[in-house]
């Protein structure tokens, strides 16, 4: 149990991961042998308990995953325990998964992955197929169509990326202003809001009020700010 306390532990201070699961009740601890472990890993005790444990839980083997990942930049290895951990159940290997074609620049392989972990829910894997159709395929339609799937479920990521996608690359910044007025109701202030506009974006007064005003009507989104400008 106290293995299972220090995985969850480290997974939530993890890029990428919103959420932890719960041990599987009555499942059988089975400590996996180190004899054909990785001898890089001896050099790192977090990493030799990840996979003793890999076998009896998947945020052991996620954990390993986003390890070689990260740390040794070793993606072949990355994605044998990214794809461990999703068979065993962890979704959210799924995104990293895809997180790790961006690395190698197999960005079709990496929409792949994305779209599997969007398909199980996982929060931030709509907003990632969008980041890829904009920045790599300049493809804005799909662009737009996975951020609003994003926002549909509540991820300011999303809200975030469209609004700069119309500000950047569409020249909209009414719309893009409007977007992100909206994320008021996602706990940012609105001073912190409307100096953004003013100074990082240099928008006018006329174009913030419009971004406000099409705020409170345009479809789609979840939550309105209404407390004015």
């Amino acid at each position: 149990m106290n293995k299972l306390i220090k995985i969850l532990a480290i997974l939530s201070l993890l890029i990428f991961v919103t959420g932890c699961e719960e041990k599987p009740i009555g499942k059988k601890v089975v400590i996996k042998s180190t004899k054909d472990m990785d001898p890089r890993l001896k050099a790192y005790p977090e990493a030799v308990e990840w996979y003793e444990d890999s076998d009896s839980y998947p945020e052991a083997a996620f954990s390993l995953g986003y390890f070689y990942q990260n740390t040794l930049k070793d993606y072949k290895e990355s994605i044998i325990w990214y794809k461990r951990a999703y068979e065993k159940g962890y979704a959210k290997a799924a995104n990293n998964m895809g997180t790790v074609y961006e690395d190698l620049k197999d960005y079709k392989e990496s929409i792949r992955w994305y779209e599997i972990a969007s398909n199980a829910k996982v929060d931030k894997a709509p907003t990632n197929i969008a980041y890829v159709y904009k920045k790599i395929f300049k493809d804005y339609k799909n662009s737009i169509k996975w951020y609003k799937i994003g926002i549909e479920r509540e991820s300011r990521f999303s809200i975030q990326g469209i609004a700069w996608l119309y500000h950047e690359s569409l020249n909209d910044d009414i719309k893009a202003s409007a977007y992100i007025i909206n994320l008021i109701e996602y706990g940012e202030t609105k001073e912190y809001i409307i100096s953004f506009l003013k100074e990082k974006w240099n928008l006018s007064d006329e174009t913030i009020k419009k971004g406000y005003e099409l705020q409170l009507t345009m479809p789609g989104l979840p939550r309105r700010y209404k407390g004015g400008i």
